[in-house]
């Protein structure tokens, strides 16, 4: 029968660690700006980041229904 060959957990979390250091998407920042940025057109004239447009409006809309909310609650008693 063939001889089975486990590996040790330091030598699973180093093959691990390696490859995700040698990944370059894993980097979570780089991954949150990819998403956040417009897929159409991620960068703009100037070179700056364009924002995605339904992340623009959902904030504007959780804005909206936070001061919406915090006006209702408190600032109509009066």
């Amino acid at each position: 029968m063939a001889e089975e060959h486990f590996i040790t957990p330091a030598v699973a979390r180093e093959v691990l660690l390696r490859a995700y250091r040698s990944d370059a998407e894993i980097n979570i920042h780089e991954v949150l700006l990819q998403y956040a940025s417009d897929p159409i057109k991620p960068v703009a004239e100037n070179g700056r980041m364009r924002p995605r447009l339904t992340l623009v409006v959902t904030c504007i809309v959780v804005l909206f229904l936070i001061t919406s909310f915090l006006y209702f609650s408190f600032g109509g008693r009066g």
